[in-house]
């Protein structure tokens, strides 16, 4: 992990955020929903020892998707490994919704 992951981890964050706000519902297709929810996916078998994470309203997706990419910081306890994986899905799921 470099020195600059957790800061780019909560650049992705914020991007995120703004991202899946701004889709309204004919944006938020069936494939941005998959996408979403296959990331939700990963980042809790990485963070949350695998945890189901519950099937909520596609309007907190963006909420379960920043609580589960901050569990993956430094400061929230997370090994480098972790903040450089959950980098890269963040990343991923970014370009997914583009």
């Amino acid at each position: 992990m470099t020195p600059d992951t957790a800061a780019d981890l909560h650049t992705e964050v914020r991007r995120l955020r703004i991202r899946i706000a701004g889709l309204s519902g004919p944006e938020l297709d069936a494939g941005r929903r998959a996408a979403i929810r296959a990331a939700l996916a990963a980042l809790s078998a990485l963070s949350a020892a695998g945890r189901p994470v519950p099937v909520l309203a596609d309007r907190v997706l963006g909420d379960q998707l920043v609580v589960l990419l901050q569990d993956c910081l430094p400061e929230y306890g997370a090994a480098p490994a972790v903040t450089a994986r959950a980098l890269q899905i963040a990343v991923e799921l970014r370009r997914d919704l583009a």
